[in-house]
């Protein structure tokens, strides 16, 4: 493989010793792997019915290596959230985030979705997700959908965010932009756009970031700062220059075991850094990673993730059709939601708000999701179910359930959004494959008229 030269003579002066290992290492194949979703199916269970060949990998819970060769991104186990198509060391920051459930994360680089579904998994209730591409933002949209996550998705620059939410939030992931260098071996396009942009352009953006980032920080809160980059200007300088500029913060210590390397050797007596850590090819079977996390002084602001009883609207307030459609949750299902709050926007969807959305709700915000799409009302006095409503759900919590096996002619046709001849009681049903919901239909008795998501039919 044919590497910038510039970008070997750096790795040689950083690794010294370990240049020779790290060279090799690119002339093996990239990896191929995804990571479970853990708030849908234990790992346990999903080693249990994988389609295809899996091997666990050793540094990150939850995550496998695969074959590109099978059809994951095909299989109706993916379009009911099962999973998460991920490169192996990109799993770490969410796995390695410190988290009860409880906190507020905000998500600041967020697209395509890798860290947000990964806090998703490990039962994040209260997520914003934000990216500062609209397009970008659609996808998320989509991948945080399809995890069955409760989140706010929003499109805004860092710094506007961080004059508008100051001191707001428990946790936040900055997965900054950057050179890439740790990509080169998967994805060649990356090396060209390396060779155009100039060494460090990069570094002022990832200063910006995290100084907003940490202005949006409650105290004793966490910023979990990663790149795709082996670029110590863009790594470990980027975080001295943080930590000079704030007495307050420190760096936590990151377990570097078998697998990571702690901070190049240049940093050793640098004590600021101890806690960091590489990811590199040649130690693990994976690509190239840095994470840093960082921790603010002093004790977080009670009652942070209630939500203002302003916030929405409340259940006994939702139109008729809604509450219809509610109707037919189960007991436990229905008197949760009973708790929740929810947006009816004018062009008649409704949402299921997340706690924290009337704590982050202000004027001005592009809010490109606000929580769990319900449905949408019709100008006939119906609603739709959403497919976000469904893949949020578990197959119990609906009374009318038709659950196709994965490997059903009937479950293809079912997500190409084709109408279905299976008999059921008439009204909404809840479509499964082995026991995973994947959408709704609609029932005469005979016939299930297909609602999946018609942006997302199968392909």
């Amino acid at each position: 493989m044919v590497l910038p030269e510039d970008f070997k003579q750096s790795m040689k002066s950083l690794l010294g010793d370990e240049y020779g290992p790290f060279m090799k290492s690119y002339d093996e194949p990239s990896l191929y792997s995804l990571r479970v979703n853990t708030s849908k199916i234990s790992a346990a269970e999903f080693e249990r019915i994988a389609p295809y060949p899996i091997q666990p990998i050793p540094f990150a819970e939850g995550g496998y290596y695969i074959s590109a060769d099978d059809g994951w991104s095909k299989h109706p186990y993916y379009h009911a959230g099962l999973y998460y198509m991920q490169e192996a060391s990109a799993m770490l920051p969410a796995l390695f985030m410190p988290l009860d459930g409880d906190e507020t994360v905000l998500d600041l680089c967020a697209a395509p979705g890798g860290k947000s579904t990964g806090f998703i998994s490990r039962g994040v209730r209260n997520l914003v997700s934000n990216d500062i591409s609209f397009s970008r933002s659609l996808a998320l949209v989509k991948n945080l959908d399809l995890a069955g996550g409760r989140c706010c998705v929003t499109c805004e620059d860092p710094e506007k965010l961080a004059l508008i939410w100051p001191e707001c939030f428990d946790r936040i992931a900055v997965d900054a932009p950057c050179s890439g260098e740790g990509m080169f071996r998967r994805d060649r396009g990356l090396i060209e756009t390396y060779l155009k942009k100039p060494s460090g352009e990069y570094t002022g953006l990832q200063k910006s970031i995290l100084e907003s980032a940490y202005r949006m920080l409650l105290p004793g809160g966490m910023i979990m700062y990663s790149t795709c980059t082996f670029s110590d200007e863009e790594d470990e300088q980027v975080i001295l220059s943080l930590l000079d500029s704030h007495d307050d913060l420190e760096l936590c210590s990151l377990d570097a075991g078998e697998y990571f390397s702690g901070p190049y050797e240049k940093y050793s007596d640098v004590k600021k850094l101890s806690g960091c850590i590489h990811v590199f090819p040649h130690k693990c079977r994976g690509e190239g990673h840095f994470l840093a996390l960082i921790k603010k002084s002093g004790e977080r602001y009670k009652g942070t993730n209630e939500c203002k009883e302003t916030a929405g609207i409340c259940f006994s307030d939702l139109p008729a059709p809604v509450k219809e459609l509610c109707g037919h949750l189960s007991a436990k299902c229905l008197d949760e939601m009973k708790q929740r709050r929810f947006l009816l926007n004018d062009d008649g969807f409704v949402y299921i708000l997340p706690d924290c959305y009337g704590r982050i709700y202000r004027k001005g915000i592009r809010f490109v999701r606000t929580g769990t799409c319900l449905g949408r009302l019709t100008k006939g006095g119906n609603i739709t179910a959403h497919t976000s409503f469904a893949l949020s759900l578990l197959r119990d919590d609906l009374d009318n359930v038709i659950d196709l096996p994965s490997d059903s002619p009937e479950c293809i046709k079912y997500l190409k959004g084709e109408t279905l001849s299976v008999s059921a009681p008439k009204g909404i049903v809840l479509i499964c494959t082995d026991g995973f919901p994947l959408g709704f239909a609609k029932s005469d008795g005979v016939r299930l008229k297909n609602l999946y998501e018609k942006g997302w039919v199968y392909r």
